[in-house]
Formats: C-alpha cells, sequence, structure tokens
C-alpha cells in the first residue's frame, strides 16, 4: 500500500471559499510572517488532536502520541484472524496456519493447544503482538491512524479548486514506502494547522488542536 492525497488548504480574497479571506489574511500574518501558531480553539473542545513538530512539518494525533498501544486480547486476536477460540479444531487450524507449529520442534498439538487457552485473555505477545502492531495498529489503531481516519470523514474540502490565498496542505498517507502500512495527516506548516483548525470549528466538531512548536512534547493552543 503507497497511497497518498493532498488538500490544498486557502483562502479566496473574494467570496466564500474554505477560508473566508479575512481568516485567511490574520493566518497569513501570524504564521507565516511571525512563525507562530494561530489556534482559535473552540469553547467546548472535547477531543483534542495532537500536531507534533517534525522538521517543520506537522503530524497528527487524534489522542496521546506517547501512549503505549492498547494490546487486544489473545482471543480477540485469533477470533480476528478467523478462527473459533471455542473450538480445539480451530485452534489447532490457527497454529499450523499462523504459527507454523511442528510437531518435531515445538512439541504436540494438543500441549500448544492448551497453551493457548490459558493465554486467551491476557493480552498478545510476541508474534501476534509483532503482526498486530505492523497492520492493525499503524493502519487503524495507532493515534496517527486514527486521526487520518477521523479526518478523512469530514468534508475538509468545499469542493471548490483552491484560489486565491494559499496556507498550506494536509498530506493523506497510506504507506509511505513500500512495504509500509503507517497510515497518518502531516501538515506542511503552521498555516495549515490554524487552517485546518478553523474548518474544524466552522464544522462544529468540537476538536481543538494542540501543537508542538519545537520538536518536544510541550503542547499548546493559543487563542490569538
Amino acid at each position: 500500500m503507497n497511497r497518498r492525497n493532498f488538500l490544498t488548504l486557502g483562502g479566496e480574497i473574494m467570496g466564500a471559499c474554505l477560508i473566508p479571506g479575512p481568516v485567511a489574511r490574520r493566518i497569513r500574518d501570524i504564521c507565516v510572517g511571525n512563525s507562530q501558531p494561530l489556534i482559535l480553539a473552540p469553547e467546548c473542545a472535547d477531543v483534542v488532536l495532537y500536531a507534533n513538530n517534525t522538521s517543520g512539518r506537522y503530524s497528527l494525533y487524534l489522542g496521546d502520541p506517547n501512549a503505549e498501544p492498547d494490546y487486544p486480547s489473545l482471543r480477540e486476536f485469533i477470533e480476528n484472524m478467523g478462527f473459533n477460540t471455542n473450538k480445539k479444531d480451530s485452534l489447532r487450524e490457527y497454529l499450523l496456519e499462523w504459527r507454523n507449529h511442528d510437531e518435531t520442534s515445538d512439541g504436540p498439538v494438543k500441549d500448544a493447544i492448551a497453551e493457548l487457552k490459558e493465554r486467551l485473555n491476557l493480552p498478545i505477545v510476541d508474534y501476534e503482538q509483532e503482526h498486530w502492531l505492523d497492520t492493525d495498529y499503524e493502519m487503524r489503531e495507532s493515534p496517527a491512524a486514527k486521526a487520518f481516519h477521523y479526518l478523512c470523514r469530514l468534508p475538509l474540502d468545499d469542493g471548490r479548486p483552491p484560489s486565491g490565498l494559499e496556507l498550506g496542505s494536509l498530506s493523506f498517507v497510506e504507506g509511505d514506502r513500500p512495504g509500509s502500512n503507517l497510515t497518518y495527516v502531516e501538515a506542511d506548516g503552521l498555516a495549515a494547522i490554524a487552517s485546518l483548525q478553523h474548518r474544524l470549528n466552522a464544522l462544529k466538531t468540537g476538536v481543538r488542536i494542540a501543537v508542538n512548536v519545537v520538536d518536544s512534547m510541550d503542547w499548546e493552543t493559543t487563542d490569538t
């Protein structure tokens, strides 16, 4: 998977566009001219979208970027793979197909099934954890992937081609290189972040953006 989509954020000098002209000029003057964030957060924000600075670009996260993954149980993982954890034959198929169980080196299948049953309600480890992190987590469950899917569902663009004052863009990335499942959204500067906050406000999402402007984990929201 290697797919990139772009959303250009801009304001039209005359008439209505994604970002109204006066707001667009203010964003340009503050974010581009002074390199400061302009985050006009809603009065009642239910959700925080984090924007982390990485060499001048901002990766977006829905939820704490430093949060540990919430690993599923072994039962959830096996059942998501299409096997029935209540049937020994199905667990046997799982061991043979997904773990490549070899009785010569790994011992009898019946012992492996008994071990699986003892761990069904515990978080995944080892092979299952590695597989889940490389697939489900990177594509759907990570804070970066959640931001991607959340923003994809919103009508961020009003359908018109950008014109007038351009304020940057958002990159929607699914797989940043061959073999990668990384799924994320990246803004190319503070003006794009400010424009996104304006659009989120217009859509009444109740989302505020917390910006990390200096390659650290000190987050700030600014009403300017």
